[in-house]
């Protein structure tokens, strides 16, 4: 990759952000809507569902878009750099649906099963493809 390529606008970004939280908050709840609708124990299980969906992308996201604009600030190769970073967040992450299928949740709550597991793993790697590709692409600038 060239380095005309490397060059990303934090200015984009303003925007961008914003706009990469809202398409991965949507395309986490229609996933979500999808499955509930085809597998009912999915929107069953009480700590997932619409508001827990938009509060914890928007964590995620926060957090992700922090990280990309320190990575662009300081990295001669800001999107090789994301990519790594942002592939050992989403592996991070996913800690969190495994543990929970793994029984690992607030006492008194039922442990979700593994469709439910599935489908809270399949909705992290959608908000990261989602924001891998927009942070990394739409940022770009040739000047």
């Amino acid at each position: 990759m060239s380095v005309q390529t490397q060059r990303l606008s934090l200015r984009k970004f303003l925007w961008i952000a914003p706009l990469t939280v809202v398409a991965a908050i949507i395309a986490n709840e229609i996933l979500y809507a999808i499955v509930a609708a085809l597998i009912p124990s999915v929107g069953q299980w009480p700590l997932a569902g619409p508001v827990q969906i938009i509060f914890g992308t928007l964590v995620y996201l926060l957090l992700g878009s922090l990280v990309f604009a320190l990575v662009v600030r300081f990295s001669s190769r800001p999107v090789r750099t994301y990519w790594i970073v942002a592939s050992i967040g989403l592996i991070l992450s996913l800690a969190l649906p495994i543990s929970a299928g793994a029984g690992y949740v607030p006492p008194g709550q039922p442990v979700p099963d593994t469709a439910t597991v599935i489908t809270l793993s399949l909705m992290h790697m959608v908000a990261y493809a989602i924001t891998l590709t927009m942070f990394t692409r739409l940022t770009r600038t040739t000047s």
